[in-house]
């Protein structure tokens, strides 16, 4: 059975922005009556209960781990349930999440070729070591099925497609 977990709703930077003082995260710093506090956009999928697949890695990944038990190792000293990332582009919101996923546990990351060699590019996301985080390319208008560390499908199946839109601010 399909199960969809939000990790985060808010745009970049969270709500409240760490800048911001609109009327919105005044309440939120207030914590008034209908706010919360809402960590950067990504959700995780799973098929199986064991193989879940963030879709983007947002700055916030630490805490939106910390926070959903459905993320927590539950067997042996090093464990994760997160068998990989679909990256949807290469926005910092969507990349940077992806540094708190060093410490050598076996993973995938989905992207399309030229997000893949955004972070071949920057050396800071050499920490991903080869040896456990495989690199899979993602083809435009191709569905496909997201396979567990072993290579083998999990019963969710993505196809990717182009939107019009920027490139990434900190590309340009």
């Amino acid at each position: 059975m399909l199960k969809i977990l939000i990790l985060g709703s808010a745009a970049g930077g969270g709500s409240p922005q760490w800048n911001c003082n609109s009327d919105v995260s005044r309440a939120v710093r207030g914590k008034e009556n209908g706010t919360s506090p809402r960590t950067q956009s990504s959700i995780a999928v799973t098929a199986n209960d064991n193989d879940w697949f963030l879709f983007n890695a947002s700055p916030d990944l630490g805490s939106q781990i910390l926070n959903n038990k459905q993320m927590h190792p539950k067997k042996d000293l090093r464990h994760s349930p997160i068998s990989g990332v679909v990256l949807t582009n290469g926005d910092v919101d969507h990349v940077a999440g992806l540094l708190t996923l060093r410490e050598r546990q076996n993973l995938a990351v989905y992207a399309h070729q030229r997000v893949h060699s955004v972070l071949k590019e920057n050396s800071i996301f050499n920490v991903l070591n080869p040896d456990y985080v495989e690199r899979r390319e993602m083809k435009m208008n191709q569905e496909f099925e997201l396979q567990d560390r072993n290579g083998k499908g999990v019963g969710l199946k993505v196809e990717a497609f182009e939107v019009p839109g920027k490139i990434a601010l900190w590309l340009e």
